[in-house]
């Protein structure tokens, strides 16, 4: 290349070349390293979140008991693999402990189902946190992070820990080179005033803008597309190494977004009804715990009333039609920070924490004064409505107990509606 930065710097003085080469090591290291290192926890806490969104208590429980497989084993394995390949984490382990030994249920790096894991001296100085398996937890060790994070059954039982590998960024790198920059410095002091002009121009301010847009890159959550402003603050127009540099730091960033949206979307896929985007069963399962554990919670049962009778009469397609529905009016009336599950073919639970009694009773005078909600077509000559049931509790509750008052009163509910629409008892 005819314009290189190293021409440059070799027509105004070899010794440039000393100060060139320590500085743009030293403000690199530190434009990027101190992202890179706040990245690997971040990774590490978005692999274990991931996994323990694919990794089922109970099911685990069970994979551990009877040493057998089954396809949901085999699916959860191949997404763990997936992840640590199009990540920068290396490894995703879940390790039952036990008093002597651990087993493994899960492990991207090859350990199969049951294979034993000793304690060595760390995880022995936790034996007893490991076994309780409640905490959760991050801990570097040699040159890896560990991120911790337990797996529990629906019964609130120990079960195993999500162990999250990535890689530690050498911490002695920084002080070594801002030695050598100090000393370059110094032997250079006589010539500085004509290096700082030169590299200002040539180096600092275009390293500085990229250093710049890319912390504003890295705190944003997403960036589906580089807009044209963003875009312009790395594309220098230069053909030497700071222009390449600018356009594969570009071309990076369009990567990450990928990744980012793939990530966003298996998150979504796997705790997400796929017909009426409410929360899965699953990822009800993965709530039940924090359910136990508020101040305040309002619980809302719904079914659909003649869902069996319209799929029979008009076909599947006019039930569906009615599932879309009863979703979307459920959806309209929560608050934003209710969440919405899907538990069944035409069962759905709303559940909304830390709101006050006059909150609640806001939101059922809504349904009241809704009521009866018919969800099918008006040409449709089968009429499905919608059945609910409330219950609340605040202070001292028992989750299940709440939950069956609610389906209870659903029930009830249901029964009412039919005869005042004079619906079939089917």
């Amino acid at each position: 290349m005819k314009n290189t930065v190293k021409k440059r710097m070799m027509l105004s003085l070899f010794a440039v070349l000393v100060l060139t080469f320590s500085v743009i090591m030293t403000v690199f290291y530190i434009s990027f390293t101190g992202s890179i290192k706040k990245d690997e926890f971040i990774s590490g806490e978005a692999a274990a979140s991931f996994a323990a969104v694919e990794v089922n208590g109970d099911k685990s429980k069970s994979y551990i008991t009877t040493r057998k497989t089954d396809s949901t084993y085999q699916d959860v394995m191949r997404d763990l693999l997936i992840y640590t390949h199009d990540s920068t984490v290396s490894r995703i382990s879940v390790i039952s402990y036990g008093n002597t030994v651990g087993y493994y249920i899960y492990d991207t790096d090859g350990k199969t189902l049951g294979t034993k894991v000793a304690y060595d001296d760390y995880s022995s100085s936790i034996k007893p946190q490991l076994i309780e398996c409640r905490e959760s937890w991050n801990v570097t060790r040699g040159m890896t992070n560990y991120t911790y994070r337990p797996v529990r059954t629906n019964d609130d039982l120990a079960v195993a820990y999500i162990i999250v590998e990535s890689a530690v960024v050498n911490d002695e790198l920084p002080m070594v080179m801002i030695m050598v920059g100090a000393v370059s410095l110094v032997i250079l002091a006589g010539i500085s005033w004509l290096l700082v002009y030169f590299l200002r121009r040539s180096v600092f301010i275009p390293i500085e803008t990229f250093a710049s847009a890319a912390a504003a890159f890295a705190g944003s959550e997403s960036r589906s597309n580089l807009d044209d402003d963003f875009r312009r603050k790395f594309e220098t127009g230069r053909t030497d190494e700071i222009g390449h540099l600018g356009q594969s730091l570009i071309s990076m960033m369009n990567v990450i977004n990928h990744s980012r949206d793939d990530i966003s979307t298996a998150i979504f896929d796997a705790t997400h009804d796929g017909m009426t985007k409410a929360f899965n069963k699953r990822h009800y399962e993965n709530k039940v715990q924090s359910f136990r554990n508020c101040s305040s919670l309002l619980v809302i049962y719904f079914d659909v009333n003649n869902l069996k009778l319209i799929n029979d009469t008009l076909g599947h397609e006019r039930g569906d039609y009615v599932i879309k529905k009863a979703a979307e009016y459920i959806n309209d009336i929560s608050f934003e920070d209710s969440m919405c599950f899907r538990m069944g073919g035409d069962e759905f639970l709303l559940v909304t924490v830390n709101r006050s009694y006059r909150d609640m009773i806001s939101l059922v005078n809504r349904l009241d004064a809704d009521c009866p909600v018919i969800l099918s077509a008006e040409t449709d000559s089968v009429k499905c409505s919608c059945a609910y049931g409330y219950a609340y509790a605040k202070g001292n509750y028992v989750y299940e107990q709440l939950l069956a008052e609610a389906e209870e009163n659903m029930y009830r509910k249901k029964y009412e509606i039919k005869q005042q629409l004079n619906m079939p008892e089917r």
